[in-house]
């Protein structure tokens, strides 16, 4: 296949549901013989760009379609942080159903930023941070893994996983630090997609997480077992939801009603 991994049945499935019959015969041709560059998508308005031959279908599938992030929340968001927003999907979806709100979309991925950028240009609200979100301001390490652009992860320096593909150094930024650049007193709603680096983060969470209103997060127990026990903790006053197969929303209780 020219270099490229075979779909899987389920993927083959989405990519179908994403694009139709007919488009996604086509896309799939190109990714096997021809081009296996960016393609435009047009939904509700707005000029979505994917990269064929990665995962970019996948999680437009899951955004757009499955609406990971569609849940209601009891209070209406003014400030969303959209932490590993990959190429700005979740982002676009986010500020569509909440116009009113200020979307800071934080990816530490050079190539997904890339796309990021590009995909929202003409989104307003959003503004892009190229960084890693971690429990401190530092350096980090970004390490490429076989399952695609969507599972980058970031590491301290000599503790990344082993066999995986390329890494590089990148930016990292906490909690307290977005919140004094863009001036903001709370979090109303977080989203958090970064493949295992919420255990660190969420152990280290005190002093911001009672600002936070909602979550939505993905735990990566596979990558870095102990995700799922370090959100549970730094969570204790919120109510859980599993909201998609997944993407599990977490309310502040104090927040309900807000």
């Amino acid at each position: 296949m020219r270099g490229s991994a075979r779909r899987t049945p389920r993927q083959l499935e989405k990519i179908i549901s994403v694009f139709g019959p007919t488009r996604a015969r086509r896309l799939l041709w190109r990714e096997r013989w021809g081009d296996r560059s960016r393609v435009s998508l047009e939904y509700r308005g707005r000029r979505h760009f994917l990269r064929l031959n990665t995962t970019d279908p996948l999680v437009w599938f899951s955004v757009f379609l499955q609406e990971d992030y569609g849940a209601p929340l009891p209070f209406e968001p003014r400030v969303i942080l959209d932490a590993g927003a990959y190429t700005g999907l979740s982002a676009i979806y986010l500020t569509n159903r909440y116009p009113q709100a200020e979307i800071i979309a934080v990816e530490p991925d050079p190539a997904n930023f890339r796309l990021l950028k590009r995909n929202v240009a003409s989104c307003r609200r959003i503004r892009p941070i190229q960084a890693a979100l971690w429990f401190e301001d530092a350096e980090l390490m970004l390490y490429t893994r076989p399952e695609g652009h969507w599972a980058s992860s970031v590491h301290a320096f000599g503790l990344g996983p082993r066999h995986t593909g390329p890494s590089r150094a990148v930016a990292a930024m906490c909690v307290e630090t977005l919140k004094a650049r863009f001036g903001l007193e709370r979090i109303d709603l977080l989203k958090i997609d970064i493949e295992g680096a919420e255990k660190e983060l969420f152990e280290h969470s005190s002093g911001w997480i009672d600002e936070v209103g909602a979550i939505f997060i993905e735990t990566h127990d596979r990558l870095r077992p102990g995700c799922s026990q370090a959100v549970a903790a730094a969570t204790d006053g919120f109510d859980q939801t599993v909201v998609a197969p997944m993407t599990t929303l977490l309310v502040n209780r104090c927040r309900r009603g807000a």
